[in-house]
């Protein structure tokens, strides 16, 4: 009877070796190499290993045929009411009160100048979703040299407009109100725009973030809360 357990923990131990070196190989192979290439990227070879592939026709077929008795049409029509009652209970913004007087210049801070656009179009990413304007992200970027003078106009006086996809939290989603989630597809110029924005009030609002706040904060992740929580 010893005998047998002994060369039972002589193979589990084999197996666990050999798993260990199948599992540090297809490491070294599979994945490591995909941390310097991007989370885009990244995320679209997991998901190729794991075998994942998403069907979004039929997960919003599927959705119609539990919600609205499979009219897509109706389903679309009810997912924008969902979404726009999410902020229903917020005042709406009355027109009349602006920052500054629409015939008073910007100050100087505020205008975004040729050369912040040419920077910020040097930096779009080739593969980012294309918004409802159908603008190629590599387009602007191709082209920047001839696009900033327009470009750089219509940011210093227009805002955005964005196409609202309903992203599943589950698949198959069984719920509008629990299972579906908004995500907005933005013009790349918009995007263009936000991040400019986003160093503007970077630097306003700064030293006003309290120190454990971590979520959209550039350089924090999860690791940190966890951290923060364990010395709590």
């Amino acid at each position: 009877m010893s005998g047998d357990l002994n060369q039972a923990q002589i193979l589990r131990n084999k197996v666990n070796r050999a798993a260990s070196k199948h599992k540090y190989n297809f490491h070294q192979t599979q994945i490591a190499a995909m941390h310097e290439s991007g989370s885009h990227d990244w995320w679209k070879h997991m998901k190729t290993i794991m075998g994942l592939k998403t069907n979004g026709k039929s997960c919003v077929q599927g959705l119609a045929n539990k919600t609205t008795d499979g009219d897509c049409g109706l389903l679309a029509n009810t997912l924008n009411d969902f979404f726009v009652s999410v902020s229903d209970h917020l005042p709406r913004l009355n027109k009349s009160h602006k920052v500054f007087d629409v015939n008073e210049e910007l100050p100087d801070q505020y205008v975004i100048s040729v050369c912040t656009t040419f920077k910020a179009l040097e930096s779009v990413k080739a593969n980012k979703a294309t918004g409802p304007d159908n603008i190629p992200a590599w387009v602007l970027r191709n082209y920047a040299n001839v696009l900033v003078p327009p470009l750089t106009d219509i940011l210093n006086k227009e805002w955005k407009m964005a196409n609202v996809i309903p992203l599943p939290k589950t698949r198959p989603p069984v719920s509008i109100e629990k299972n579906i989630r908004p995500i907005s597809l933005t013009p790349i110029a918009a995007k263009v725009f936000e991040s400019i924005i986003m160093k503007w009030v970077d630097g306003t609002i700064e030293g006003e973030i309290d120190a454990k706040q971590f979520g959209g904060i550039s350089g924090t992740s999860t690791t940190d809360v966890l951290i923060e929580l364990v010395h709590m």
